[in-house]
């Protein structure tokens, strides 16, 4: 593990950044409600108007064609090797969450 700052007397940010982070999860869960009556209210059909303008799209997008990695890897582990690159190293932003016992993230 790498070094360690108290910032007890700053504690006050992480309250705050719980407390948005809470809020943003909120908010979030009443967008997916409301999208959901929305999708229920178009069915199938791809688009919904107001006053005859258009408000909503709900369309289906085309097919996307993807490398299964996985078996890439295995039928042709030398290839997969030759071709993968090492990207830089970042760091990782992790609130711990104290309730959790062992530091679990909140």
């Amino acid at each position: 593990m790498g070094a360690r700052v108290d910032i007890t007397s700053q504690a006050t940010l992480v309250a705050a950044l719980r407390l948005v982070r809470a809020q943003i999860a909120e908010q979030k869960e009443m967008e997916r409600a409301i999208e959901d009556k929305l999708k229920a209210l178009l069915g199938e059909a791809t688009e919904a108007r107001i006053g005859g303008e258009p408000v909503v799209y709900y369309r289906w997008t085309k097919p996307r064609r993807q490398v299964d990695v996985r078996a890439l890897r295995e039928e042709h582990p030398d290839l997969v090797k030759e071709y993968t690159r090492t990207t830089a190293p970042s760091r990782r932003f992790v609130l711990l969450d104290p309730t959790a016992g062992g530091g679990g993230e909140s």
